[in-house]
């Protein structure tokens, strides 16, 4: 605001209607019509400081209540620069002392600003103020921003100025609204108030009857005091009775707001004098929130005031939403000192939340690792689980710590532990990749083909070392003696460390096991074997790896099924033509009377299809169904298929076992370009299946009128 009155001192407009009024000093002076809109030469001339000019001005009949561009009076303009003499002459000249400018402000509150800034040279710095209010000023008047000279004096820090205006009966706003003059001054009023403010604030609460305030966060005085550091306001408002357990918006206390704060002082003080520690059981509980507010390395004030809380505390039976106990939310913020005074007060360590995690399981979660080992010092239960099935042992392998897994062991811990997938401790440990854990584990007596739980996902470490990738741990297993063949539990399909490699494509970890004479005529719960694996990976180099392997490349599985069958099942070409030209029978039959030209048929590969058709296989041949090629083709919708065994002579009316034919089911899936290619072909529409059915019926079953249509026209 006082920026705006001294750029006007910049401003040269007015020189020339100054000089104008210089020349007129005997003769009344009226504001001229042809002067420019909103000039106030009285004003400027004041505010330049040009007081003889000011004086003729006046004199010379100068409207005293004339305003510049802003609203500013004369008067207003003489309150600016502190000039008691100018406005004592305005005043005499009927100055309006109560006028106010476009924001509302009146001389009174110039009086503050010119008191803030300092630009009063007077050994009196309140006279200006204490002149207006003599004359009559308004000392309830407000401005744009509803604010009071009061209010306005606090918020400029002119304490001289409200300390006269409380003085002279100034209203002390204590509206509910965010900043009343009470609040405002405690805001503004800095951590450590001098002499001035101090005074200041003594005159202020000596007028005060209601402390009922809050503001829109539902913080009153004593929780704005401790906001600010206050200490003096603070002690003021609880000997005037205020309530230090009135909680604001947010549920939380003095007594919170001040260890949130950290303001140790005054939490010190609040408790000493009584304020209530709340405990209910539930997350507003003030101990609670204190030990999640309070760091993980509390400097001495904060160790103090621990000290001085827990003194006061009898009950630790509290327990959140969570199941979250004291210790368990110390642990969470890492605050030893806080988990030391805890168990030294008897809380109980292997308590459990609702996950069924103690202590111990929440400091291995949270990685405080000395709070682990200081617990299992101190006897807290080992051999427990969460409700996850997870036990402090797996918790101390996933985190690499295998100083504490040790001292685990050494007090009691179960080293023969599963997890809840079936894994055991060696295999957990290879999972997460700790040879160091590894090795401890063996030196412990743990076997290194444990399987854990087979039922479940059972595997033994160097299975996990083989799923990992992790070709220096499966090494390093190897020479340890882990054996290959093993297989995993039956939820993980009873597969061998071999078919896992396969499987993942880790060629480098597939020889190793090789090398070391893994079996690859294992068969895991599916069927599979290594070759088959290899397969369905489509990777050459893997099958050509495991080929020369294999007791005989025509073998089949419980299914029946050759590697041909299952790389024609999968799609290859390559591999295909790979496992013929290395001897693979293309007329071997899978249980299903099924050979590998069938499935390329069920799988519409006309590629492969074809293929097999010049390496011999059979083209009339009929599955354990009855069910021709023609008819797979047909059922399927497949036309190149179809056309290509029609042009190799196949015959187009064979039955199943159901009497059904290629046409029927072409008829009855609505093929209709099949339908079509086969009575051209010659099909025979009339052929009836095992209840008499013809491909007729069928296609009026569904509704199919253009193959309705065909039908009846080749009948």
């Amino acid at each position: 605001m006082l920026d705006g009155i001294l750029d006007l001192l910049m401003d040269r407009s007015f020189l020339s209607e100054i000089q104008l009024a210089k020349s007129r000093s005997k003769t009344r002076i009226e504001t001229p019509s042809e002067q420019p809109a909103q000039k106030n030469p009285l004003v400027y001339s004041i505010l330049k400081r040009e007081l003889q000019t000011a004086r003729t001005l006046i004199h010379s009949g100068f409207d005293v209540n004339s305003t510049d561009e802003n609203g500013r009076t004369p008067l207003m303009a003489a309150v600016t620069i502190d000039n008691l003499e100018i406005a004592k002459l305005l005043v005499e000249k009927k100055a309006n002392i109560n006028a106010v400018d476009h924001q509302k402000l009146s001389a009174i509150f110039y009086a503050v600003i010119t008191n803030f800034y300092g630009i009063s040279k007077s050994n009196e710095p309140t006279a200006m103020a204490e002149f207006l209010i003599q004359k009559g000023a308004n000392l309830n008047v407000k401005n744009s921003n509803d604010e009071t000279p009061l209010h306005w004096a606090v918020k400029e820090r002119s304490f001289e100025i409200a300390k006269l205006l409380i003085k002279n009966g100034a209203p002390i706003n204590q509206s509910n609204e965010d900043e009343n003059t009470l609040a405002r001054t405690i805001r503004t009023i800095g951590k450590n108030p001098d002499e001035k403010e101090q005074e200041f604030i003594t005159l202020l609460f000596s007028k005060i009857q209601n402390l009922s305030y809050k503001n829109s966060e539902g913080c009153n005085y004593l929780c704005l005091s401790i906001k600010s550091g206050n200490f003096p306001i603070t002690k003021l408002l609880l000997e005037k009775g205020i309530n230090p357990d009135e909680k604001d918006n947010e549920s939380r206390t003095a007594l919170f707001i001040a260890v949130e704060e950290k303001k140790f002082e005054i939490a010190k003080y609040l408790i000493e004098n009584g304020a209530p520690i709340n405990q209910s059981n539930d997350d507003k509980n003030t101990l609670a929130r204190i030990i999640q507010t309070i760091g993980k390395n509390p400097d001495e004030k904060e160790q103090t005031f621990i000290r001085l809380l827990f003194s006061k505390v009898q009950d630790l039976s509290y327990k959140d939403s969570e199941g979250c106990n004291y210790l368990c939310l110390s642990i969470q913020k890492g605050n030893f000192p806080i988990t030391k005074l805890l168990l030294e007060k008897g809380i109980n360590p292997d308590e459990k939340d609702n996950e069924s995690r103690t202590a111990l399981f929440i400091a291995l979660e949270e990685r405080e690792f000395e709070i682990a080992k200081y617990l299992i010092e101190k006897g807290v239960s080992i051999n427990i689980r969460d409700k996850y099935s997870h036990n402090p042992l797996i918790h101390a392998i996933q985190n690499r710590q295998k100083e504490i897994l040790e001292l685990m062991l050494t007090k009691g811990g179960d080293i023969h532990t599963n997890n809840n997938e079936g894994y055991n401790l060696l295999a957990i440990a290879v999972e997460n990749g700790d040879q160091s854990i590894v090795e401890l584990l063996l030196e412990k007596g743990l076997n290194i083909d444990d399987l854990g739980s087979v039922n479940m996902r059972g595997k033994t470490a160097l299975m996990v070392a083989v799923e990992n990738g992790n070709e220096p741990m499966v090494k390093y297993l190897l020479e340890k003696g882990a054996r290959v063949d093993l297989t995993s539990g039956k939820n993980d399909y009873s597969r061998s460390a071999l078919m896992m490699a396969i499987q993942s494509g880790y060629i480098g970890i597939v020889k190793l096991l090789l090398e070391r004479g893994a079996d690859v005529s294992l068969e895991d719960k599916k069927g599979y074997n290594s070759l088959t694996y290899a397969i369905e990976t489509g990777n050459k180099n893997l099958v050509e790896l495991i080929l020369p392997t294999i007791s005989s490349i025509n073998s089949k599985n419980r299914y029946g099924k050759t590697p041909l069958i299952y790389s024609v099942e999968y799609g290859s070409l390559t591999l295909t033509q790979l496992l013929i030209d290395q001897g693979s029978d293309v007329l071997l039959l899978d249980n299903n009377r099924q050979s590998a030209i069938f499935y390329a048929t069920l799988k519409g590969n006309f590629a492969i299809f074809k293929l097999l058709s010049e390496k011999g296989a059979d083209l009339n041949a009929v599955d354990g169904e009855g069910k021709s090629l023609l008819i797979h083709a047909c059922s399927r919708g497949d036309k190149n298929i179809a056309e290509y065994l029609i042009q190799k002579g196949t015959d187009l009316n064979t039955q199943d076992r159901i009497g059904k034919t290629a046409l029927m089911f072409a008829a009855d899936k609505g093929f209709k370009d099949i339908v079509k290619l086969l009575l051209e072909k010659g099909a025979d529409s009339k052929i009836p299946n095992n209840v008499n059915m013809t491909a007729l019926q069928y296609a009026e079953k569904n509704g199919y009128k253009e193959i309705i249509k065909l039908l009846t026209e080749t009948k």
